[in-house]
């Protein structure tokens, strides 16, 4: 019943008879399936371009040159150039759905008391594709409805193919990892071309809650990531208050958001837990996971995703919180993550699960 009620809060889909993908392809397994396949490959395969230009400088001759082109490539790609964003791409990427490759993955909760500014969403946990906040956040067509000024959706979607570049993005910045982000050739294209996608610094962090801008974070990062044992529910939040202390300085709202099946989209090595943890201080993602069985990069699609989002919890506007009320206010946000798992957990199938926050 809860899932029908919020249903029937979400959004409803634009009336446009234009669109930009054929119907076949429109909000279909197919259309789900492609995005997945256009941005897997650059998030996963990021790396690879370095180390295949390293290894062409090594081979000589023409290979040589090519090695030297593709570093050249890079270095401009990631410091030469910014791209704007262009709001027929997101169109396209909403149309396309990437929460259609799943069985079911939805948006369940307080949709209703959803903010449009001052907000800062804590996605939990990270696990290996990040589901929930990559197709129930980020490009969420439905979420950003909720989120995000009307105006600024209603640019995307009047949007078209080859458009010029829209006005600044004024919707939610959704931050992420800043060596992903920034030193990721093709990848920082895509985040360019979203124009919501920044790098978790705490310069961006601050500058978008300076202008009530709504954020959305993975508190956990690769720390996260780095705990995923499929099946287990797991995040790393005991020690984050830097974003507590951030969120008081500006007098933001704290909204939970915890997605149930995350932890079931991927198996991963559990074992040698500690040094794996330890090279996350370094920005290294510790992980070895293995997915669907016909492409074990891309996650488990029959497992049910429903990322739950729990009331906002208001936070004071202190100009110079002290560590006894970031530890309060900490506290209290770890209270209402906890009260939103046990909440929905029953709903989502798991009635038995428990939530380890490390």
């Amino acid at each position: 019943p809860q899932a029908q009620a919020s249903a029937r809060r979400m959004p409803s889909r634009s009336s446009s008879s234009s669109t930009l993908v054929p119907g076949w392809l429109a909000g279909t397994f197919a259309g789900g399936l492609l995005v997945h396949c256009c941005f897997i490959p650059l998030w996963v395969g990021c790396i690879v371009p370095p180390f295949l230009a390293v290894y062409l400088l090594f081979c000589g001759g023409l290979r040589m040159l090519a090695g030297l082109a593709l570093i050249g490539l890079i270095v401009y790609l990631d410091f030469g150039i910014t791209v704007r964003w262009r709001p027929w791409f997101m169109r396209l990427i909403y149309e396309l759905n990437m929460t259609r490759y799943y069985s079911r993955c939805e948006l369940r909760g307080a949709l209703d008391a959803v903010k449009t500014e001052r907000n800062l969403f804590m996605f939990h946990p990270h696990g290996i594709l990040s589901v929930g906040f990559v197709c129930n956040g980020v490009w969420n067509r439905a979420f950003n409805d909720l989120a995000s000024p009307p105006a600024q959706q209603k640019a995307i979607l009047a949007a078209r193919m080859g458009d010029p570049p829209g006005a600044p993005w004024r919707g939610t910045a959704f931050m992420i990892a800043q060596n992903l982000r920034e030193w990721s050739g093709f990848f920082k294209v895509l985040c360019d071309v979203s124009g919501r996608l920044e790098s978790a610094t705490r310069q961006n962090l601050t500058r978008r809650m300076a202008e009530g801008r709504n954020v959305g974070i993975i508190p956990g990062g690769f720390e996260d990531a780095t705990l995923h044992v499929q099946g287990r529910e797991r995040t790393a939040m005991s020690d984050r208050k830097g974003l507590i202390k951030y969120a008081l300085q500006h007098g933001y709202a704290l909204t939970p958001i915890y997605t149930f099946g995350e932890s079931e989209t991927y198996a991963t090595f559990p074992y040698l837990l500690k040094p794996r943890l330890w090279l996350n201080r370094f920005g290294i993602p510790a992980v070895a996971f293995f997915g669907a069985p016909w492409m074990p990069l891309f996650p488990r699609r029959n497992v049910p995703i429903a990322s739950c989002i729990g009331p906002p919890l208001q936070l004071p506007k202190l100009e110079k919180p002290t560590p006894e009320e970031v530890s309060k206010w900490h506290a209290a946000y770890l209270d209402a993550l906890q009260a939103l798992f046990d909440k929905h957990k029953g709903e989502c199938g798991k009635p038995d699960a428990k939530l380890e926050i490390w």
